[in-house]
Parts: C-alpha cells; sequence; structure tokens
C-alpha cells in the first residue's frame, strides 16, 4: 500500500468468510464531505479518525489482536454499548450533515438491538434542517434499501415507532415537496404536518396492528401471511394514512411511493390494486361479518375476491390497516396521552375483531384460493355442450356464472354442471344453435 498510495486510496470494502461469519476487511480511513453529497473523499487515515467517523459510538470499537482487549478510541462505545445507546462519535447535526443517511441507519441498527437514539441525536433528526437533508441529498434507492433492512428485521415495529416519534414520516415514505403532502395534511382528520406532536398521528395504530396479528396463531395472521412476503405487508402498513386519497389522487399516490421508497414493480402493483379495490373490500368484508350468512354468500365473497386477484390477501390487509388508521375519525384531540393511547386501542381491537371474523369465514367456507378457481368447463366444452361451433359474448357470461354456481356447489361434478348449464340456458342468453 506504501508502494501505490494513490490507487490504495480506492480500495473498498474486501469480504469475506472467515469460520462460517461474514468478515469484512478496510483500511482505517477518514472522510472529507463536501456538503453536496453523502459520497465523501476517502483518505488514509489514523485509526482514531476511523473510529470518529463511524455511525455510532458503539459501531466504533476495535480489537487489538496482540493485547486481546477491546479499545474504545472514542471513549463513549462500551459505556454506550452497556446503557444499549445509540449516538454519535461527534457532534450528531455535523455528522447528519455529513450523510443523513446515517439517521436511517441508527434507526435500523437501534431497533434491530433493541437499543433508544441518544436524546441529543434524536433532537438533531427531528429538526427541519436534517429532514431537508435527508430528504434532498439522499438517493432514494438507499432510503429504500435501509427500510428493506427494517423491514426484514425481527421487529420492523420498532423501526417505524423511531420513525414516527422522530416526525421524519415525511421526508421517508413522503418527499417533502410532493405535491400529495399538503392534500394528505388537509385530508388526514388528525393533526398536520406542523404540528409538534408526531404525524401522522394514528399511523402508529397501522403497524401495532400488523405486528400484533403476524405474531399471534390465528386465521387472520394465515390469510396475509399467505403470500409469504412480510416486507410487502410492512410497506402497506407504512402507506396506509394514505387510503383517504385513493378517491382524487390514486395515481399520484403510486407514484409517490414509486418515487420516495423505490419501491419493486410487484409492490407498486400492489399497492394499485389495493386502492383500486379499497372500497370493494371494504364492502364485502362488512357485508360477510355484519350480516346472517345466506346461501349466497359463499359465491358473492368468491367472485369478489377473484376480481381483486393474486394478491388480494395482501390487499385485506392494506384495508385493515387503513381502516385502523381512519378509524373514528372526527374525535377531539384533547382529553391527554393516556385518553389518546385508549382511543387506538379501542380502534385496533373494533378492526381486528371484524377481520378475524372475515378470516374465519373465509376458512370456514374454503375460499383462500378462490382467487385460481377455474371452471369445470372450458370454453370448448361449453360450445360442444350447447351445440355451438363458435364463442361470442355469451361464452364469458356463462363462465362466470358457472364459477359462481361452482362456489355454491362446492362438491359438484362435472355432469351435475352440465345438467346444471342446460337448465339455465335460457337464462344465460345462450343462443340457439343454428
Amino acid at each position: 500500500m506504501k508502494k501505490n498510495a494513490n490507487m490504495s486510496k480506492k480500495l473498498e470494502t474486501a469480504g469475506g468468510r472467515l469460520f462460517g461469519l461474514d468478515v469484512d476487511v478496510v483500511n482505517l480511513r477518514k472522510e472529507v464531505y463536501d456538503g453536496q453529497t453523502r459520497n465523501p473523499d476517502m483518505e488514509f487515515g489514523t485509526a482514531e479518525e476511523d473510529a470518529f467517523r463511524r455511525d455510532a459510538t458503539v459501531n466504533a470499537l476495535f480489537y487489538h489482536l496482540k493485547k486481546q482487549q477491546v479499545v474504545d478510541l472514542t471513549g463513549r462505545g462500551l459505556q454506550d454499548l452497556d446503557a444499549k445507546i445509540m449516538r454519535t462519535p461527534l457532534d450528531p447535526m455535523q455528522t447528519f450533515m455529513d450523510d443523513p443517511l446515517r439517521v436511517l441507519r441508527l434507526i435500523r441498527v437501534g431497533s434491530k438491538l433493541g437499543f433508544s437514539i441518544d436524546p441529543e441525536a434524536a433532537s438533531c433528526m427531528r429538526s427541519t434542517q436534517i429532514r431537508r437533508a435527508l430528504d434532498t441529498i439522499i438517493t432514494r434507492d438507499r432510503v429504500g434499501a435501509e427500510l428493506i433492512k427494517m423491514m426484514a428485521s425481527p421487529t420492523p415495529e420498532v423501526a417505524f415507532r423511531c420513525i414516527f416519534d422522530l416526525h421524519l414520516y415525511a421526508p421517508i415514505f413522503v418527499r417533502l415537496d410532493a405535491e400529495l403532502l399538503q392534500a394528505l395534511a388537509q385530508q388526514f382528520p388528525f393533526l398536520g404536518v406542523n404540528s409538534s406532536s408526531p404525524w401522522p398521528t394514528t399511523w402508529p395504530r397501522a403497524y401495532e396492528l400488523l405486528a400484533h396479528v403476524l405474531h399471534e396463531q390465528s386465521n387472520l395472521s394465515l390469510l396475509i401471511a399467505a403470500d409469504g412476503s412480510t416486507d410487502s405487508l410492512w410497506t402497506m402498513a407504512a402507506y396506509s394514512p394514505l387510503a383517504g386519497l385513493r378517491h382524487r389522487l390514486l395515481k399520484e399516490t403510486v407514484q409517490e411511493a414509486a418515487a420516495s421508497i423505490k419501491t419493486t414493480a410487484k409492490v407498486t402493483r400492489l399497492l394499485e390494486s389495493s386502492l383500486k379495490n379499497f372500497d370493494s373490500i371494504c364492502k364485502v368484508v362488512a357485508d360477510v361479518t355484519c350480516s346472517n350468512e345466506n346461501c349466497d354468500s359463499r359465491s358473492a365473497c368468491g367472485m369478489a375476491i377473484r376480481s381483486w386477484g393474486a394478491t388480494w390477501t395482501t390487499q385485506v390487509a392494506y384495508v385493515m390497516l387503513s381502516e385502523a388508521v381512519y378509524d373514528d375519525a372526527e374525535y377531539e384531540t384533547g382529553g391527554g396521552h393516556d385518553a389518546e393511547c385508549s382511543r387506538d386501542a379501542h380502534a385496533r381491537r373494533i378492526v381486528l375483531d371484524k377481520y378475524s371474523a372475515f378470516a374465519d369465514f373465509i376458512f370456514r367456507h374454503n375460499l383462500q384460493s378462490a382467487h385460481s378457481l377455474r371452471p369445470l368447463l372450458n370454453g370448448r366444452e361449453i360450445q360442444e355442450l350447447f351445440g355451438l361451433r363458435g364463442g361470442g359474448k355469451y361464452l364469458k357470461v356463462v363462465m362466470d356464472k358457472l364459477v359462481e354456481w361452482q362456489f355454491d356447489n362446492e362438491d359438484a361434478t362435472k355432469e351435475q354442471c352440465e345438467a346444471w348449464l342446460l337448465q339455465q340456458r335460457d337464462w344465460l342468453g345462450v343462443p340457439q344453435a343454428v
């Protein structure tokens, strides 16, 4: 390295595995920031300079191989490790201005380890200056990458709670210059974005409800986790406050999610489908849970599920979380913290009971795979049954009504299906054979 000092400056992290552990190998560095980007100029540094450039004191501990002891060059690392505190080695304001992504990394690592954020660092994170830097300096793909790591942790709700308490919902999930931010502030029926209280005020209902459902053993838990993609569920929880914009700004809402955290095409389509099918899902859930079951309730629910598509279980989760956020929208903001906690718990319980009943209905009537139910007869077989040579508009009507009939006749055979179709020929509008 001494012979090739200039080239060695460009060396990055080398990774490998040693005794089954992931190991990164780097040279000692110091960083020089220009204030316009989070990517610093890297230079060789001393051990002290390398330690003080770290995100947190607990991440700045060295191990002296010869002396076989931990070296705490910041003087706070071991103390903070024992106290479970995430603290920046240098002034937090300068640390975060140099690289605003450190805000998200401290939240992610702290929530994963169960550590709290140092009060001084937390105060800086809430500042307009840092929120603006996080919004403008960091590329959105890096924001999304940190969020994916948070969602992959055992307790994403802890990271979400930290984001909420630090007033970081915007700029993380909604950019500060996004046109729909003001629309959301007007639409959302609680405290506004300029309030000293965290916002959106009732967003915690969503991520706390999701955490509760995922951790319990119930039909509802099995239902919403059916596709196995927990990061999609947590993304739905993140954007549950935007459900109120679905009638006026649906396209803009989906675009904002794609832009702000760089959601994948799959998740973007999922959010769009959730918003488009929101009212339909609300109605079906209400019908199933509020009325007496009758002979056509299974077919009505099954046909609705088919219209929602393959991602319907996650869409239902989104509607559930959004209902919790918007429940009792007209309540007065007074009453203190305890009263607010009681309202939040009450809202979660109402929504949880309703959607638990809906999930029980789904399992009781074996509708988990309703979206993929296929007709017992295909188009060619239907044409042959009616003595017709070609298709036409009637064919789609027959296929849809056939599937609906199958929902109400779960154990029907192909022969019974043929007999029913022949009996219903006129009602189905099937033309006569020429």
